[in-house]
């Protein structure tokens, strides 16, 4: 089948009762002005500076804990916009908050493992939005006693200063994303140390009936219920990306690396409860380098590669594998890009994501780290930069399409012997 047959193929296929008075930072507030939903309901946000990647880590924490709620009630979770973040600093494609999952993601993927719905779903269908109740979590000032850790938690004062405010009508607004309409009823901060399963009992304390909205703040403070597990799994191979972004990930693959899910063995079932156990996938004929620069070159730079050491590394690696076509993803600028590519051989062709601005501005910055991800998932071998969740993600995507661990685990040195302590290799458990 020729290019253009492909390409044509691939384009068609691809078209929250009040609680009490423990601990209360501002006191109840008798409040009507929110509408009665007939399900619970669990919002949930961040510390604003945590990035694109660990959020999504943290929904795999949430969506583990919200179906294990679901046994003690009707309970869905509640999907928070994207944006503004951190690493999402393109000024020339408009504002980059109140997206929706479904601009990145397959909600219809996602709520087969759990029940679901975006913020503005909700917002959709009703004038105001209370939560009854909000839980601000907060690191224990003490932190471990004695050096022990333990799973705790308590009802205390607020240690910060808190991003909400009450006022004069008696209402506790806050940033919420941006939406003006929604308002807290009862805010409490809680030092939490532990799993997710340990706010169990405070959600069941606190939401005694349905039609209770509830939000944690913080989320990502709790740890992972089954990090690596069955269910930890079962999230993750539901966190299928939007359709467009794969059409779009294709089309590079098959123009610039000759690369397609058919002849690479990178097919995945339509969905993901149909996948099985045993496939081995082979990978196109390309090497993916993930090369993490900006505040890695100062905050770690004892495990950032020189651009000459990193170009050294793609290209034994190629050789290695019998490979011309290296791939990369990376923050950095273009003038480190175009130094990466004078230190490779002219016999190695060095491919990089950069779509037109029309694209851009349709996908925008979330939406082209996406598409560098699907790309790098689907290599022969992919090396990935030191605790980087951008490369976590991508091993993980590697692990649902079976490819060999040694394949996968891999990660780039700041030393020119390859010395570094490789990743751990978190397997895939079905």
């Amino acid at each position: 089948m020729t290019v253009n047959a492909k390409l044509f193929r691939y384009s068609l296929f691809w078209f929250v009762v009040l609680l009490g008075n423990s601990g209360k930072l501002f006191g109840s507030q008798v409040c009507d002005r929110g509408e009665v939903f007939d399900r619970n309901y669990l919002l949930y946000d961040l510390n604003p500076a945590e990035g694109f990647n660990l959020r999504r880590d943290v929904f795999i924490r949430l969506a583990v804990f919200v179906k294990r709620l679901q046994q003690h009630g009707d309970w869905v979770l509640v999907l928070p916009p994207w944006g503004p973040l951190p690493h999402w600093k393109s000024n020339d494609i408009g504002d980059q908050f109140k997206l929706p999952w479904k601009l990145f993601f397959n909600t219809e993927s996602l709520i087969k493992y759990v029940s679901i719905t975006e913020l503005s779903d909700l917002l959709s269908e009703k004038k105001n939005l209370l939560i009854n109740q909000l839980f601000y979590l907060q690191h224990f000032q003490d932190g471990w006693e004695s050096g022990k850790w333990e799973e705790k938690y308590k009802f205390e004062n607020c240690i910060n200063k808190l991003p909400y405010r009450e006022t004069k009508d008696g209402a506790i607004k806050g940033w919420f994303w941006g939406y003006e309409k929604i308002e807290v009823r009862n805010i409490s901060c809680v030092s939490f140390q532990g799993h997710f399963r340990k706010l169990l009992p405070i959600l069941s304390q606190h939401s005694k009936k349905s039609g209770d909205i509830i939000m944690i703040d913080r989320g990502e403070i709790p740890l992972h219920d089954d990090y690596g597990g069955v269910e930890y799994w079962k999230v993750r191979r539901s966190m299928r990306y939007s359709f467009k972004l794969y059409a779009l990930a294709s089309q590079f693959r098959l123009e610039f690396l000759q690369s397609d899910d058919e002849t690479d063995r990178t097919s995945l079932p339509s969905d993901w409860r149909d996948e099985v156990p045993g496939v081995v996938a082979k990978g196109g004929d390309y090497v993916c380098g993930h090369l993490r620069r900006q505040d890695f070159l100062y905050g770690r730079s004892n495990d950032v590669p020189s651009l000459k050491l990193a170009a050294k590394k793609l290209a034994k690696t190629a050789t290695l594998l019998n490979l011309r076509n290296i791939f990369v993803a990376s923050d950095g600028t273009k003038k480190e890009m175009e130094e990466l590519r004078s230190y490779l051989s002219p016999k190695y062709q060095l491919f990089l994501y950069l779509p037109s601005f029309e694209v851009r501005k349709e996908i925008l910055d979330g939406g082209v780290a996406i598409v560098e991800q699907i790309i790098c998932s689907r290599a022969r071998h992919f090396i990935g930069s030191f605790e980087s969740t951008f490369s976590f993600r991508i091993q993980e995507e590697r692990e649902i399409l079976g490819f060999p661990s040694n394949s996968t685990f891999n990660r780039f040195c700041a030393d020119d012997n390859d010395s570094c302590e490789q990743p751990a290799k978190w397997k895939k458990i079905m």
